[in-house]
């Protein structure tokens, strides 16, 4: 539930409201574009939010705790505001999207509804339609590295140490323990975890010919 302001609270709870949505758009360049479903173009905090644009809100999941809100937007393609040209060139991935609620009457009275980012983008005809993700997306992201017995570092750059053009046109890494050792002579650059162990090896039991001397299994990997 959210805890809307006294003013705003009580407009709504009166005979007849004067409420709006409005949809901020931020780039990653800085740019800023405002939309709102009213009648009329508002200008709030010096940006000019256009019905012009007939942007309007679709269906909307929204979750308690760490579960991610999304859903999406949608608008008439204009040249002078969001434009294909614009949308081809990228310039909305990740743009961060607002949407509140305000008392077009007194643009004071204004609660925020949900934040977060343009993921894809579809267009059809004159009219472009965009998925949004709420905040909580950004826990699930991966952060740091993952450990895995491959590399992850890319053949020929500055983790990998090597230079690409040293070697023949084509020339593949199969991110290997084995491949970084015999083939390439960088195996103080592996970026890789060769010790981890898998499910099969919990599971394996003692061949005859492993060497019993309650050492480290994997020393011959060395």
């Amino acid at each position: 539930m959210r805890n809307l302001t006294p003013l705003l609270t009580a407009h709504i709870k009166s005979r007849a409201t004067t409420l709006c949505h409005i949809w901020t758009i931020t780039r990653a360049d800085g740019q800023r574009l405002g939309f709102t479903d009213h009648d009329q173009t508002l200008v709030i905090d010096g940006l000019d939010y256009q019905a012009m644009s007939g942007m309007s809100g679709g269906d909307t999941d929204g979750s308690l705790g760490f579960s991610i809100d999304n859903g999406h937007v949608k608008s008439v393609l204009s040249d002078t505001r969001i434009s294909t040209d614009d949308i081809n060139a990228g310039l909305y991935d990740g743009a961060t999207l607002t949407c509140e609620l305000i008392n077009w009457q007194d643009l004071s009275q204004r609660q925020a509804l949900t934040r977060g980012q343009l993921g894809k983008i579809t267009q059809q005809d004159n009219y472009f339609e965009a998925e949004w993700i709420g905040e909580g997306a950004k826990l699930d992201r991966t952060q740091g590295r993952v450990f895995s017995r491959i590399c992850d570092a890319s053949f020929g750059d500055a983790r990998c140490g090597l230079n690409a053009a040293n070697f023949a046109a084509g020339t593949q890494c199969p991110r290997s323990y084995q491949a970084c050792k015999e083939i390439f002579n960088n195996l103080i650059n592996f970026r890789g975890f060769p010790y981890l162990i898998g499910d099969d090896a919990l599971t394996a039991a003692p061949l005859e010919t492993d060497r019993r001397d309650g050492g480290s299994r994997y020393q011959d990997i060395l």
